[in-house]
């Protein structure tokens, strides 16, 4: 973690100030640190430049390690499938198999080629339409940003689809972050092998309880994590509480007259564009919709050598999405 966000952190529990314990660090970066609160006496740490924020008081689902270690404990039961998958060729690969050995090989951290793999991987498993929905909203992302030119904190970034255009297309600083420390170290090893890795810092930490200050942050981003969490409510409070400029969400949303999709996501508050709106008004925000675009999209493709593996559950049959950005002041 960069040593420059030391003064923007407090106690994601409590909110009191925070003591630092520095083990190792070079002089940009905090390499290892015990952190204790002065208040609530909850600790935390920097574990090989990641820092992490976690609270006992919140239960989570870590659907990275669930994922990773499900796909490992498959192949084990079933090595017949593992082989079969890593020696057809590529070209003769689905959509979901493709995807599939790609997450196999970066598992085992042969970024070379699952990084080409997942470059090809999304035209095999999405419409056109959805690849230049997201591929629309990134741009806006990145023409915001590139006029400020400060550091930018990504929320729920998982794999960092959004924080890899900003580390590669401007010069800002990032903060990628998400509550599972595996993804997190993951993305340390990715971005390093991609030489992306210096102007990034990783933090871990439930987004209903950050240990970020009051008003501390300028810029904030999220591309379609802020659908994935817990509790939105308590979410959309929390982003009001640190922002101090813009938290600029890339979203996805339905028709609400699409009666198949809205059962499946039971009127979530991020569904559609009346919730969203509705949504952010509830904790003060003033909001507009940005760069919106109507996608068609169609069910991902089902794999063959691992029997019904889909890597999208979204959508069940074809349907219209939009892709817009959310732009939120307060």
């Amino acid at each position: 973690m960069h040593k420059q966000y030391v003064d923007m952190l407090i106690c994601p529990e409590c909110h009191g100030k925070l003591e630092w314990d520095i083990k190792e660090e070079s002089e940009e970066r905090i390499i290892n640190a015990s952190i204790h609160c002065r208040e609530c006496k909850c600790k935390y740490e920097v574990r090989d430049e990641i820092a992490v924020f976690l609270t006992n008081s919140l239960s989570r689902n870590d659907l990275w390690q669930k994922n990773e270690s499900g796909l490992e404990k498959y192949f084990k039961e079933y090595p017949q499938v593992y082989e079969k998958l890593m020696n057809t060729p590529e070209e003769e690969l689905g959509g979901a198999d493709y995807w599939l050995k790609a997450s196999c090989l970066e598992m085992k951290g042969d970024y070379e080629r699952s990084c080409k793999m997942f470059q090809n991987a999304f035209e095999k498993i999405y419409t056109k339409d959805y690849i230049d929905g997201w591929k629309s909203q990134m741009n806006y992302i990145l023409d915001s940003v590139k006029k400020q030119n400060k550091p930018v904190v990504d929320i729920a970034s998982g794999k960092g689809y959004l924080v890899e255009k900003l580390l590669k297309e401007t010069n800002n600083y990032v903060v990628a972050t998400d509550f599972s420390p595996n993804i997190l170290s993951r993305n340390k090893e990715y971005y390093t092998f991609k030489g992306l890795y210096d102007k990034l810092s990783l933090i871990a930490f439930d987004a209903r309880k950050t240990p970020f200050k009051d008003a501390s942050i300028e810029t904030m981003t999220s591309y379609l994590g802020l659908q994935n969490i817990e509790s939105p409510g308590d979410v959309i409070k929390e982003m009001c509480r640190i922002t101090k400029g813009k938290f600029m969400p890339i979203m996805l949303f339905i028709n609400k007259n699409d009666k198949v999709h809205m059962d499946l996501m039971g009127n979530d508050a991020y569904a559609t564009r009346e919730n969203a709106v509705s949504t952010f008004n509830k904790y003060d925000w003033n909001v507009q919709i940005k760069n919106s675009y109507l996608a068609d999209i169609k069910p991902t493709p089902v794999g063959i050598i691992i029997e019904g593996g889909r890597i999208d559950g979204f959508p069940l049959n074809e349907t219209k999405i939009e892709f817009c950005t959310i732009v939120a002041e307060k």
